[in-house]
């Protein structure tokens, strides 16, 4: 199940070109262990690399490997299971509904319920996966994507229940598992514990995402420097809808893909059939502080 159209991917990326598409084909006909992917993900993976073939590549090994390797992530992805149902009750996740001038599509993440007790990393990621593979399959490509955390209510608590091996698989995840250009991060209302957090991470952090990150204190207005007011939720300064109205119109539209995230579960490497020594979590994933090098033929 798809739900833009590919003819249209072509009118709004000149860059896009059949012989591309042509040539990724032919190279995953080589790639035994790697599942099917249709043009419309290709396009996708195409886009996010910038058209470089060779970046797709290895985007595409990254992507379906990390989804193979971390079932708690990427498996169950069904809104009707109590752990998601609560990871959006307790976590607002908010698709803002226009783009910035420049293209960007915005996700606004904030607690609601602000008990650390009720914070799951692995459920907060797989419901944070589930909203941008829903803006995806929903809106096709676009020109980049800005994630703003809030961090008000966010404790020592919380980091607490942030483990170093699930943190290293969120970094690997908007480093090298989009299917999107992530263009930046702005971390809101920020507190003195986010230099905690960035300690966690900085082993594991490529030069590329860190620049990417920027950092507001409590009661700046520099984010809309980025945003505009008037795409903005009215809760945090801007003219927009509020953030329990876009909160609640973004999972209306992830319990919408129900069957598209079933179907999504078929989609993963077979290990049986890759060349040479088939590979494991602990392969890509182990505790060195350094990602493995995915190799692709």
């Amino acid at each position: 199940m798809i739900f833009f159209k590919k003819e249209e991917e072509f009118k709004k990326n000149p860059e896009l070109k059949d012989e591309d598409l042509n040539h990724l084909k032919e190279w995953l006909s080589k790639q035994p262990h790697l599942p099917h992917v249709n043009d419309e993900q290709l396009i996708l993976f195409l886009h996010s690399c910038f058209y470089r073939l060779e970046s797709t590549k290895a985007t595409i090994e990254s992507y379906f490997t990390l989804r193979t390797h971390s079932p708690e992530l990427f498996t169950k992805r069904d809104s009707d299971l109590k752990n998601v149902s609560d990871a959006f009750s307790i976590i607002n996740f908010c698709l803002l509904s226009e783009s910035t001038p420049e293209g960007d599509r915005v996700v606004l993440i904030q607690g609601k319920e602000l008990d650390p007790e009720c914070f799951v990393l692995p459920d907060f990621i797989k419901a944070l996966s589930m909203v941008l593979d829903m803006l995806l399959m929903t809106s096709g490509t676009f020109n980049g994507l800005i994630i703003v955390y809030d961090m008000k209510g966010f404790t020592l608590g919380h980091i607490g229940r942030m483990g170093i091996g699930m943190m290293k698989k969120y970094i690997f995840y908007l480093q090298e598992g989009l299917q999107a250009r992530l263009k930046a991060i702005h971390v809101i209302n920020t507190v003195p514990i986010i230099d905690i957090i960035n300690n966690m991470i900085k082993p594991f952090m490529k030069k590329e995402l860190a620049e990417k990150q920027f950092y507001h204190v409590v009661g700046s207005e520099d984010i809309f420097k980025y945003i505009p007011r008037n795409i903005m939720p009215s809760d945090v300064g801007g003219t927009g809808k509020s953030i329990a109205i876009i909160s609640d119109e973004t999972f209306t539209k992830v319990k919408e893909m129900k069957s598209w995230f079933i179907e999504e579960e078929k989609f993963r490497v077979n290990e049986q059939k890759r060349p040479g020594k088939p590979k494991t979590e602990s392969d890509y994933f182990g505790m060195d502080g350094s990602f493995k090098t995915l190799s692709i033929d």
